[in-house]
C-alpha cells in the first residue's frame, strides 16, 4: 500500500484519506490507527491528536465523505428551477461524476454498508443517506407538481437511484474500457433509459 504524504497541518486530512484507502484495500477488520498512521509516515501516537478512536475515524471519515457529495449534489442545482425535470437530470449527472472523479469514495461508502435508505412510501426519510435524500425529495417534489401518483413517483425514484448507481459502479470499476467521454454520455443515457 502506498504511503500517502503528509504536510504539515493537513494530518488530519491525511488520516481519513488514508484511512479510506485502507479500508478499501484491507476492508474494517484490518483497520487500525496504527496502520494509518503508518501510511501517512507519522508516529502511532499522532492520529490521537485527532481521533479518540478508530470509530471516531471511522465516523469521520464517513462524514467526509458525505459532505463531500451532498455539497456537490446542491451545488450542481444551485440556480435550477427545482420543480424542474432538469433539476433531476443534473443531480443524477452530479452523482455519478462525483464517483467518477472519486472512485475509492464509491467502494468505501457501498462496500461497507455506511450508507441507510428507507425505500418505504410513508418514511419521511428523515434517516436515509443525505445524497439519497436529496434526489428523492427533488424528484417527489417534480413529479407530484406534474401530477404523477406517489406509488408512481416512488417507482421512479428506484429506477433513478438505480441508473445513477449502477453507472457509478459500472464508471468507478477497474478494468472497465468506454469509449465515450462519461459527463457527456450520462445526460442522455439518464433521460433516455
Amino acid at each position: 500500500m502506498e504511503k500517502k504524504r503528509y504536510h504539515h497541518g493537513n494530518l488530519k486530512e491525511c488520516l481519513i484519506e488514508a484511512g479510506i484507502d485502507l479500508i478499501n484495500k484491507e476492508g474494517e477488520k484490518h483497520f487500525s490507527l496504527r496502520k494509518v498512521a503508518a501510511l501517512c509516515g507519522v508516529s502511532n501516537a499522532a492520529p490521537y491528536s485527532h481521533f479518540k478512536s478508530k470509530e471516531e475515524l471511522l465516523i469521520t471519515m464517513q462524514n467526509y465523505v458525505t459532505d463531500q457529495f451532498t455539497a456537490e449534489l446542491k451545488k450542481s442545482i444551485k440556480g435550477e428551477d427545482l420543480d424542474s425535470p432538469t433539476a433531476i437530470i443534473k443531480l443524477g449527472k452530479s452523482y455519478v461524476m462525483f464517483f467518477i472523479r472519486n472512485p475509492q469514495y464509491f467502494e468505501f461508502l457501498f462496500s461497507q454498508s455506511f450508507v441507510r435508505v428507507n425505500l418505504n412510501l410513508n418514511d419521511d426519510g428523515s434517516n436515509n443517506y443525505p445524497p439519497f435524500e436529496l434526489l428523492r425529495k427533488t424528484t417527489f417534489r417534480v413529479l407530484g407538481k406534474m401530477g404523477m401518483p406517489k406509488e408512481k413517483i416512488k417507482d421512479t425514484v428506484i429506477s433513478e437511484w438505480a441508473t445513477v448507481h449502477g453507472l457509478a459502479a459500472i464508471a468507478t470499476m477497474e478494468g472497465i474500457s468506454y469509449d465515450y467521454d462519461w459527463e457527456q454520455k450520462i445526460e442522455d443515457i439518464i433521460v433516455h433509459k
